[in-house]
């Protein structure tokens, strides 16, 4: 029975797939960037390219270009994954893009010169304004924080953490341009 059980394990763990990301710090985003954005999205659709993968295509309106050179105020971003019919792929880690969105990109160019985000989902910062003082904020999935008010310390035990040590977390639009634009260490 043993044996059993523990093959039933096996082959449950073979078929679990899971990424493992190395945390890029806002220095190796910005050094490996070719083009840092801040920008809003305007639409994303799906494709299939010629060997048959399913591949997502994502437009945004530049506002703003923090490092790099960028002629127009469009920019396309392609990344692998999306949903084509009722075939869905998904990627562990892939960047995820929705419409009207505000954001920060950090991109890098392939062979074919098509614009992709850096470090899948690394390279993506979300933007949103604080309700309670008004500050744009942004995170990605290892720097900044969601609301202070509604941050839980997973060590306290589900406890809510202090106001001000949840705001430490927090990452303004502001402190983020000026570490890329080398204003700040």
């Amino acid at each position: 029975m043993k044996l059993t059980v523990l093959g039933m394990l096996l082959l449950a763990s073979l078929s679990l797939h899971a990424v493992v990301m190395v945390p890029l710090s806002i220095t190796d985003l910005t050094g490996r960037a070719e083009l840092v954005v801040q920008a809003t999205v305007l639409s994303k659709s799906c494709q299939r390219d010629p060997a048959g993968r399913i591949y997502t295509t994502v437009e945004l309106q530049v506002a703003e270009t923090w490092k790099g050179t960028w002629k127009t105020n469009r920019l396309t971003v392609v990344h692998g994954g999306g949903i084509l019919g009722e075939e869905r792929v998904e990627i562990s880690g892939q960047v995820d893009y929705q419409i009207g969105e505000q954001v920060v990109a950090f991109i890098v160019f392939n062979q074919r010169n098509e614009g992709v985000t850096l470090g899948l989902a690394q390279g993506k910062f979300h933007l949103w304004k604080d309700k309670a003082n008004g500050a744009l904020l942004v995170r990605n999935p290892f720097h900044g924080s969601r609301e202070a008010e509604t941050a839980i310390e997973p060590s306290s035990g589900g406890r809510e953490e202090s106001r001000a040590s949840a705001a430490s977390r927090l990452l303004t639009l502001a402190k983020l341009k000026a570490a890329v634009k080398g204003e700040i260490k």
